[in-house]
């Protein structure tokens, strides 16, 4: 049976409130790691204008841009880990269509 692993953490804003959770699943298949960001959005919204559209605070979506870099860094470094224990070419990920290629094949 391969391991697989969840990756998340929490994303806060310049209050450190949470804003947003970024989480990724990890197959060590040599796939290249989707990040999935979750809860951001609601919490930018700072009012609304006269048609009802909401105003956002688009700092929301900067602080989450910003964290987004590190934890991709942090998932491609525990998935090349988890190729290796899974017999699977580290070298594969990020090289998107190459995914699922085995040291046997």
């Amino acid at each position: 049976m391969k391991k697989t692993i969840t990756l998340v953490e929490k994303v806060y804003d310049y209050e450190n409130k949470e804003i947003a959770t970024m989480q990724v699943n990890l197959q060590g298949d040599g796939s290249t790691p989707e990040i999935g960001v979750f809860g951001n959005g609601l919490s930018g919204i700072i009012g609304y204008n006269d048609d009802g559209t909401a105003i956002i605070d688009h700092t929301v979506d900067e602080i989450i841009e910003k964290a987004k870099p590190k934890f991709m860094a942090k998932a491609i470094k525990e998935q090349k880990k988890l190729c290796v224990e899974n017999g699977v070419d580290p070298d594969l990920v990020n090289m998107i269509g190459l995914e699922k290629k085995e040291n046997n094949e």
